[in-house]
């Protein structure tokens, strides 16, 4: 009899185990989307899954008649080299602005955004993973670790509430590092407490946002040739007030001639968690466990 129960336990457990290992392995995917589903302009289209159509924009506050300028299209990701003896190359939207002849005047001057909207706020659970790449052409070694642009420049991309208010920000300013910025920190800006997220201008980051609970925790790992290509992760808070996430925008402010903001593919998961059933069955398993040491200890003492 004990042997029996001792069985049953075993089995639930394991199959509890099982179920729950299966579950975890395989994550859900809400939405994506990539530029290899785009050709020419991709400004009002809406390809892949789970996202809204795109809304390109280009402002110029500069003095009128200055030729300042500014749009997108799809082209070549110059941050993801082609494989080794191949000629084969990494589509990639491209956001990009230019200065008039008076030049850049401050920040703000030329502005050159791509927003789209999720299909549902982003929920607890979620992951948003975006890639990133800063190319202003210039293939210089002396200067593969700062950002040419203006001083006054920022580039990137912003998580963004339904009102368009900013949530969360991943940002390469002038002096050429990622800084990242959230709701907790009234706007200052702030850096992992590892050390800086260093970038190669020419080539590929991914970031990946995990919105960890309902209270606006996240987790953010910065991968690629930051710090090395070692995964960077740092944690911190954004404001849940409005309803969370709803928007992405991709960011090419001041970022002056040649210096174009490139991404190549965006993504919603999340890993599911074990359904209340499965935690039932280890429960169960647990607790015909309990009982067989129990009476396995009455038997002894008999």
């Amino acid at each position: 009899m004990l042997n029996q129960k001792l069985l049953l336990s075993g089995v639930l457990l394991a199959a509890a185990a099982a179920g729950i290992g299966a579950q975890s392995a395989h994550a859900t995917v809400f939405a994506s989307d990539s530029a290899a589903n785009y050709s020419g302009s991709f400004n009002g289209s809406n390809f892949g899954s789970g996202f809204g159509a795109w809304n390109v924009n280009y402002t110029y506050t500069g003095a009128a008649g200055q030729g300042g300028g500014g749009g997108s299209f799809v082209g070549t990701n110059a941050g993801i080299p082609a494989p080794t003896g191949t000629t084969t190359s990494t589509p990639a939207f491209d956001i990009y602005v230019y200065p008039g002849t008076g030049g850049d005047t401050g920040l703000n001057t030329d502005i050159t955004t791509a927003t789209r909207s999720f299909s549902s706020a982003l929920a607890a659970g979620q992951t948003f993973t975006t890639d990133l790449s800063l190319d202003n052409g210039n293939t210089s070694t002396t200067v593969a670790n700062t950002n040419p642009s203006t001083a006054d420049s920022n580039m990137g991309f912003a998580l963004l509430d339904s009102s368009g208010k900013v949530l969360f920000s991943m940002i390469c300013f002038g002096g050429g590092e990622y800084w990242a910025s959230d709701g907790s920190n009234s706007g200052a800006y702030f850096e992992p407490a590892s050390g800086n997220i260093l970038y190669n201008y020419h080539l590929d980051d991914t970031f990946a946002f995990n919105l960890l609970n309902s209270a606006g925790n996240y987790s953010l790992t910065a991968a690629g040739s930051i710090g090395g290509g070692s995964p960077t992760t740092f944690t911190g808070s954004i404001n849940m007030a409005t309803g969370g996430p709803t928007q992405v925008q991709y960011i090419d402010n001041n970022g002056g001639n040649g210096s174009d903001v490139q991404f190549s593919s965006m993504s919603i998961a999340s890993t599911p968690v074990p359904e209340p059933a499965m935690l039932g069955l280890v429960a169960i398993g647990a607790a015909a466990l309990l009982m067989t040491r129990r009476s396995k200890r009455i038997s002894k003492q008999a």
